[in-house]
């Protein structure tokens, strides 16, 4: 440990740093620490750091302990993610620079132990700071322990640092999700950080269950809250510092980067995909003519990484806000959800359950009547042939499952926001005149949306299923084809009977 930041020398620190004409140089002999690397978004800023910039002094991360693993089997299970086999096979010192330290986001002083803490202070220059509680439906006292609290937690560390340089907290494009407008600032909230924070602590869970019913009259759930109180707290406290936010929207798969296609669990936009493509969502609540914002996850890496060199050499005295989205190049819900179908039939998963076909509709009503009443009894069906056949029914908790992921997100898929991109503008021109430019993309204005939902597809195929494609799987679609046309068929007939019946 006593080697990191020998290659840092005081005006690499300082006014040297705008000298620097690539991003490689910037990163020469810094100390950096990453929250949140065994998540999506971390694993990924992890693996191209490593990759992008071999000469980095030392990664340090912040694995949580949990009570069957130790953190150095919670490191060995990280770097054997398959994204990481190039680095070994053509860098594999690169990853001894990575140090793992016990740290949980929602303990006092991030629960490191006294002697990490110093080393970190003495050794650490940029922080990224991605971790979070992403689950939407989380109650708001551990949503804002962890991403508020923890926020908080982070920046003290921050603020106590030797030799700093930047500071980037990863948030979410839709902190401020009661707005439709959304420039690159930060937004105040009527109920203040410091107010929300001290009532998690000292109310009961009753008072609390009836704050949070409040403040979902206003925001969507308690997880676009808590990210919206803790950009107000990085605001508040890291003035006429080297600070951005940055803010992407839905991410999605990787389009090139670690590999086309990575995706690491089911989020929301994924678990959409893939009931499509397997034929259990019967109905998805939205305007077709809404825009959908996902960005791949290889643009949002490099707009963390970049930020950190751009508020750098471009300081302001307001932290500098990035929204990190898909605006300057848009795609309707109605287009995306036909190029899934369009793709989820021409290569069908070999699971395929239904056939895929599913309508988008604005009407809350005729939604919750369509997206369950014509499904239940060929769920229930197939649950007794399945129950015959000695396996486990699945339909009909396949179908509570697409009505409830749904339902859930409906607030994303109604809704549409314009989000301003200037710093991001900014940004993506000043990277274009270093000489390692080529190394990351930032505009998203050339991606062609038919092919990034292929490599989508393909990624769920390959990273989530695990699963390679078998060419019965046309077959059974072919079949599944028939059975739906005959049930669509019988389903009318007997509609008209029951309509007959009644009316003589």
């Amino acid at each position: 440990m006593n080697t990191i930041n020998r290659e840092r020398n005081e005006n690499a620190i300082n006014k040297g740093l705008n000298k620097l004409n690539t991003l490689k140089e910037f990163y020469v002999g810094s100390g950096i620490l990453l929250t949140g690397a065994t998540g999506f978004v971390g694993k990924a800023v992890l693996e191209k750091l490593i990759r992008m910039c071999p000469r980095i002094a030392a990664i340090f991360i912040l694995l949580r302990p949990k009570t069957d693993e130790t953190i150095e089997q919670r490191f060995k299970k990280l770097i054997d993610d398959p994204i990481y086999d190039d680095i070994k096979a053509k860098h594999p010192s690169t990853l001894s620079r990575v140090y793992p330290m016990r740290g949980d986001l929602s303990l006092p002083d991030l629960g490191l132990s006294r002697e990490d803490r110093n080393l970190l202070l003495e050794k650490v220059n940029i922080v990224f700071h991605a971790a979070a509680t992403v689950i939407f439906n989380e109650p708001l006292q551990v949503t804002i322990n962890v991403n508020t609290k923890g926020t908080v937690r982070v920046i003290d560390l921050w603020n106590e640092l030797k030799h700093p340089i930047s500071f980037v907290h990863v948030s979410t494009a839709f902190s401020n999700a009661n707005l439709h407008e959304i420039g690159e600032r930060v937004y105040t909230t009527s109920l203040k950080p410091s107010e929300v924070i001290d009532m998690c602590n000292k109310f009961d869970k009753t008072s609390i269950n009836e704050i949070e019913k409040k403040i979902l009259k206003t925001y969507p759930n308690t997880y676009t809250f808590s990210k919206n109180l803790a950009e107000q707290i990085v605001a508040s406290k890291c003035k006429d510092m080297p600070v951005a936010i940055v803010r992407p929207s839905i991410i999605g798969a990787s389009m090139e980067e670690p590999c086309p296609g990575w995706i690491q669990n089911i989020s929301a936009i994924t678990g959409i995909m893939l009931l499509i493509g397997r034929g259990c969502a019967t109905a998805i609540r939205g305007r077709r003519d809404g825009r959908v914002d996902v960005v791949p996850l290889d643009y949002v890496v490099d707009m963390i990484i970049c930020t950190a060199w751009h508020v750098t050499l471009h300081p302001k005295h307001e932290v500098k806000v990035y929204n990190c989205t898909s605006s300057a190049n848009p795609i309707r819900w109605g287009d995306f959800q036909q190029l899934v179908l369009k793709h989820s039939k021409e290569t069908p998963l070999n699971d395929t359950l239904w056939y895929p076909g599913c309508p988008m509709i604005a009407n809350k009503y005729i939604f919750n009547v369509l997206s369950v009443i014509p499904y239940v009894l060929p769920a229930f069906i197939i649950d007794i042939f399945l129950r015959l056949r000695g396996s486990k029914p699945i339909m009909m908790k396949l179908l509570k499952s697409s009505y409830k992921l749904f339902t859930s997100v409906s607030h994303f898929t109604m809704n549409e926001w314009t989000f301003q991109r200037d710093n991001c503008s900014d940004l993506a021109r000043k990277v274009k005149m270093l000489h390692d430019s080529d190394m990351v993309k930032l505009d998203l204005r050339d991606m062609k949306w038919e092919k990034y939902i292929v490599i989508y597809l393909m990624g769920i195929r390959k990273f989530i299923l695990k699963q390679e494609f078998q060419p019965t799987a046309r077959q059974r679609l072919s079949r599944l084809y028939w059975i739906h046309q005959i049930t669509k068929i019988s389903g009318i007939i007997s509609l008209l009977w029951i309509i007959l019946y009644f009316v003589y």
